[in-house]
């Protein structure tokens, strides 16, 4: 199959599926309300934290690996496995003793927190996995179907009454992403003749190690803005603000859509040889991004309410500041690509960690006396100091 025909195909299938998850979103945040719905996603932002800090990047190590030597796939899918199966474990350990041990203030159950937590390792070392076989069709397949299933648990438990609802919808948003791994699981399980080919672990964990630091970097470059909002805003405030970021995230989404997909090519120098190319291929994705960009800032004022209700009101001013720095991570994700696939990962942590220290920085010294309007100001000009400091560089790494 030709590489821009699975890269449409593979665009489809991703942009359905987060229109389902978006749905179930929007039916989370109504059904629980903006006094909770901010600091129930910001305790996801935290298990999620976690998980990637344990994931150590190994989705990006089979990436690498297996599209070089396609006949490694048996041999790290057993070794996920085996990492999979230990995390379990010290999830058990963490949400049964050390929680109540603690007595921790939780909005979710421990059971929520274990099956949220191995889910997502399991959707990121295994959808790595399927990305590295070049099955995106089979990912879609499966995000999409099981998300629909959920959204239609969601509407009809929407209209109905009773004191445990909300328990039963974390607990079932918890139950989806575990399905959604073993699954991811399974079906990136190759079968065939057993090869005798042997992989240097200590570079393949190295491998990986690299990238999770940096990807935790950038995690907390996201996400630390949100915490800031927590402490020094109302929860109201504070769930407009997490609901702006998970709108900015689908500009993050579209392009590691399109990263993702290419990245197995680029490894093996298939494609993206010189700038031109990469930029040819890019253009068309790089004009919908900003035109996405323009229309919610139209009919933002609108819709926000529209969509989670009228507590949501506050949505418009803070992505007014937003915007342009989701832009800008929009393109950045997809020059990060280019740096992951030319073995460059040290420009992207140092870009991420520099933007990581003026965010806190910054949100520091001005949240406290502006509250939430500074914080947007603050993360979206940290977005684009870095994306710019990236594509200054960016063709110097097609001569690698």
């Amino acid at each position: 199959m030709k590489i821009s025909a699975l890269l449409q195909q593979n665009l489809l299938g991703k942009l359905a599926n987060h229109s389902v998850v978006f749905l179930i979103n929007i039916l989370i945040v109504r059904m629980s309300g903006a006094s909770i719905s901010g600091s129930y996603f910001n305790e996801l932002y935290l298990i999620n934290f976690f998980v990637f800090i344990f994931s150590a990047g190994l989705d990006y190590a089979a990436i690498a690996w297996i599209a070089r030597q396609p006949d490694l796939s048996s041999l790290v899918h057993e070794k996920l496995i085996r990492i999979s199966l230990f995390f379990m474990l010290v999830m058990m350990m963490i949400t049964w003793f050390a929680l109540p041990l603690f007595k921790l203030q939780i909005i979710q159950t421990p059971t929520a927190i274990f099956f949220f937590a191995a889910g997502n390792l399991l959707l990121i070392l295994f959808q790595g996995m399927m990305s590295a076989q070049k099955r995106f069709n089979w990912q879609n397949i499966i995000l999409i179907s099981t998300n629909s299933l959920f959204l239609i648990l969601l509407l009809f438990l929407f209209n109905m009454h009773h004191p445990d609802k909300i328990k039963w919808i974390f607990n079932g948003y918890a139950w989806l992403f575990f399905l959604q791994g073993m699954l991811m699981l399974l079906f990136s399980n190759k079968k065939g003749q057993r090869v005798e080919a042997q992989i240097n672990w200590r570079k393949f964990y190295r491998h990986g190690i690299y990238i999770m630091i940096s990807s935790v970097v950038y995690f907390c470059f996201l996400r630390a803005d949100n915490f800031f909002v927590e402490k020094y805003a109302n929860k109201i405030s504070l769930s407009n603000y997490v609901q702006c970021g998970k709108i900015g995230q689908y500009f993050l989404y579209f392009s590691s859509i399109i990263s993702s997909t290419l990245l197995p090519f680029i490894i093996s120098d298939n494609i993206a040889s010189d700038y031109q190319a990469w930029k040819k291929m890019v253009k068309p994705y790089i004009t919908l991004i900003c035109i996405g960009a323009i229309l919610l800032l139209i009919i933002g004022p609108w819709v926000y309410p529209w969509i989670f209700g009228a507590e949501f009101a506050q949505m418009q001013g803070f992505m007014q500041l937003l915007m342009p720095g989701y832009v800008c991570l929009g393109l950045l994700t997809l020059v990060n690509a280019i740096y992951i696939g030319k073995g460059n990962i040290q420009k992207i942590f140092k870009g991420d960690l520099a933007g990581l220290m003026i965010l806190l920085l910054a949100d520091t010294i001005l949240v406290p006396r502006f509250g939430p309007m500074a914080a947007a100001a603050v993360s979206s000009v940290a977005y684009c100091l870095v994306f710019l400091y990236l594509w200054s560089d960016l063709k110097n790494q097609f001569q690698s």
